[in-house]
């Protein structure tokens, strides 16, 4: 019994040491880095696609947008830069690890509002600001990546890392949320959504993203520096100052090759997905090639101090396969390159699925950045769990088996739509059917000669059933955009104030978008003056709104439904005065408050804004979206088990990670591992969209399912590889 007592006093001890633990400063610590840490990642991927996408930017160029975060990936490359340069007066006022974490943050801070500064729907270089913008959040917070993985090794003995590390997952995902969910909440709150674009609630809400990132700063400013038992190198400055010049040369000669390349490779013109990933392959691994000949030729011809370069980018990797021999260490290399890559790829794309499925924000943020964030953390708990339980790699292969086959969930929710029947185009007296994609898109190409003869186009679609039709109308405008005066080819009308021009009570609880079109500005004339002037009933100054034009020529503004109540003349005019000339158009609107609800909300015809119409072109496409309702269950279903299997996998594979890594050079070959973790995934991933819009969304998750299989044989061959190279050791050992 005393033994039986013993035993029971022994684990109580054990339990509150473990939940004490999780108390100490240093954890805490954790928390708010990975707080700082969790902001910036989905600042550049779903919050950012979802502002892309209500800008209207192409879905191909949405994911391409995740490349912006390749910077996470390459980060092994300036890791030992960060590792062994001291930053002036910083270095010495806060110390090396705090030094670098400040200026990552405030470089953090500076991206976000330059991304804030950029409205993408108002044309090239307003996007190509963006993308810089991106770029240098993807830098910036790689680089703060770097230095809190080696803050947190510096910061306690081996067995309290995992406590550091649990904390610091935890502080990670409600950054997250935060960035996500928050974001997304924030945005709706002032009024931005799908087809009521508004420009300001985005930059206010990345606005306010920056000013969180205070929080990281002022963690940084009152924590203290880490105290280890480090050698650093004796080098003098100028060999410092002579490896930032050669890693500069080598970065500038990436981008220059990335841009030549891709210059001589537009002469290639392929519609194949596949091919087209190839090309852009060869594009990225011929720019690496030329950074690593310009920077190898470098430190040969003596730019910088060889013992110091070797010691900084060499050594690390050396170490590694001389631990694994050649062997085994390009099997674990090429499965750390792509055990992530089933559920990365499709994660990429995952918000415009969303979006294009018809959920709003508030819905996507609940159900994607709340309940995901969640269940991606009992996900990481249970991996934990398992892989003390159970050999890593048994965890691991049933992490791939659920991060790929829970794909297979999100096909059933786009079968969840209830089927509806062709699209009925309607043009001049002349009809044209056409099936809509799994979700809703449809397009069709109608001749010139029939444009001319009409002015409106008239579309209609049901239910497969006949339970419910609805039908939608688009004017458009016929002209010459090539007339030498604006007075020929400049025209501007309203397009239909939703669905009907007749506002309902369902309608009149929210903003009213008003959309219409200006047509056959030049570049010089949209710079020179970007808005239309819109005004509601009796001109006052309440009455008035400014209005956006966007790259297509397309105005919007937001207006209160209640000013239209209020408005005593029912009525709207757009007016943009060019060169002391009014171009101008008018049109009604009624109110209808005693109106049933109609299902408009849940189904509805969209058709897409139409160019001006030039009569030497011989055919134009008309094209839309059919919205319908899909189902929240397959929705909350997929969203829960893709997280709960992302998170276990995730966990298991970063904890076989730290174990690859060598105590001499923990954090830059951490960087290496988790740097190629995400990098053929995200290279995939950029193309995602491409992919999608050729094979539609049921081929693609089935594909991000397939790809998984060979991942499964991987993981079973490094298994037994690693069995083979531990029995090895032990026999060399005698």
């Amino acid at each position: 019994m005393a033994n039986a007592n013993q035993a029971e006093v022994k684990t109580a001890k054990n339990w509150g040491s473990a939940f004490n633990s999780f108390l100490d400063r240093r954890a805490i610590i954790m928390l708010f880095l990975g707080f700082s840490a969790g902001i910036p990642i989905l600042l550049i991927f779903s919050s950012l696609s979802l502002w892309l996408g209500e800008a209207g930017i192409e879905k191909s160029a949405v994911t391409m947008f995740s490349w912006a975060a390749l910077g996470y990936s390459f980060k092994f490359v300036w890791a030992p830069l960060i590792d062994e340069i001291p930053v002036p007066f910083l270095t010495k006022t806060l110390g090396r690890r705090r030094a670098w974490l400040l200026i990552a943050q405030c470089l953090i801070m500076v991206a976000i509002c330059i991304m804030a500064m950029s409205n993408p729907a108002m044309g090239q270089s307003q996007l190509i600001q963006m993308a810089v913008g991106a770029v240098l959040l993807g830098f910036a917070s790689a680089t703060q990546d770097i230095v809190i993985d080696a803050y947190r090794i510096e910061l306690a003995p081996t067995e309290m890392q995992t406590v550091l590390a649990s904390t610091y997952n935890a502080g990670y995902r409600i950054g997250m949320i935060i960035a996500g969910a928050g974001a997304l909440f924030v945005a709706a709150a002032y009024g931005t959504a799908k087809g009521n674009y508004i420009y300001e609630a985005w930059q206010k809400t990345y606005w306010i993203m920056a000013a969180v990132m205070i929080i990281g700063v002022i963690t940084t400013l009152i924590v203290a520096e880490p105290k280890v038992e480090r050698i650093y190198k004796s080098y003098k400055k100028s060999d410092y100052l002579r490896l930032v010049f050669v890693f500069f040369c080598a970065v500038v000669s990436f981008v220059l090759g990335f841009i030549y390349i891709g210059k001589a490779l537009t002469m290639i013109t392929v519609d194949d997905p596949f091919l087209s990933f190839m090309l852009a392959a060869v594009r990225f691994v011929g720019s690496a090639l030329i950074a690593f000949v310009v920077g190898f030729s470098l430190v040969k011809l003596g730019a910088v101090n060889r013992d110091m370069a070797k010691e900084t980018w060499v050594s690390p990797i050396a170490d590694f396969f001389k631990r694994y021999g050649v062997k085994l260490a390009l099997v674990l290399l090429l499965l750390i390159g792509f055990f992530r890559i089933s559920d990365i790829v499709a994660g990429v794309i995952s918000n415009v699925f969303y979006q294009d499925m018809n959920f709003s924000k508030e819905q996507i943020a609940e159900a994607v950045k709340i309940y995901g964030v969640i269940f991606t953390l009992i996900g990481g708990f249970l991996g934990g769990l398992l892989s003390q339980r159970f050999n890593i790699m048994k965890v691991m292969f049933i992490g791939a088996i659920l991060a790929s086959s829970t794909n297979l969930i999100f096909i059933a929710l786009v079968k969840s739509g209830a089927p509806t029947s062709q699209v009925t185009v309607s043009v001049a007296g002349q009809q044209y059917r056409v099936d809509t994609d799994e979700v809703g898109f449809w397009k069709v190409a109608v001749p010139t000669k029939v444009l001319e003869q009409d002015r409106r186009i008239v579309t209609s679609v049901s239910y497969e059933d006949q339970s419910y039709q609805v039908e939608h109308d688009l004017p458009y405008v016929v002209g010459n955009a090539k007339a030498d005066k604006a007075i020929g080819r400049v025209q501007i009308h309203f397009l239909p104030l939703t669905r009907d021009g007749v506002l309902q009570p369902n309608e009149l609880e929210q903003s009213i978008v008003v959309e219409g079109q200006i047509l056959g500005l030049t570049e010089a004339e949209k710079n020179s003056k970007n808005t239309v002037q819109v005004l509601l009933g009796e001109e006052t100054a309440d009455t008035s709104y400014d209005a956006k034009i966007d790259g297509q020529g397309t105005f919007t503004v937001a207006i209160p439904a209640e000013k239209f109540i209020q408005a005593e003349l029912k009525s709207l005019k757009a007016s943009y005065i060019l060169n002391d000339y009014e171009f101008m158009t008018l049109t009604g609107y009624e109110i209808d408050e005693t109106a049933p609800t109609i299902q408009s909300n849940q189904f509805n015809n969209l058709i897409d804004p139409m160019p001006m119409i030039d009569l030497t072109q011989s055919q134009y496409t008309i094209s839309g979206k059919v919205v319908k309702e899909y189902s929240k269950f397959w929705l909350y279903m997929a969203i829960v088990m893709d997280n709960l299997a992302s998170g276990l996998a995730g966990a298991a594979f970063i904890a076989f990670l730290s174990s690859l890594t060598s105590v001499s050079f923990t954090a830059v070959q951490y960087a290496i591992f988790s740097s190629l973790m995400t990098l053929t995934p995200k290279l995939i991933g950029g193309y995602s969209g491409t992919i999608v819009t050729n094979i539609g969304y049921p081929n693609f998750f089935l594909m991000t399912t397939l790809i998984g299989i060979p991942i499964l044989i991987l993981v079973v061959w490094v298994a037994k590889l690693l069995k083979s190279h531990e029995r090895q050791q032990i026999e060399n050992s005698y």
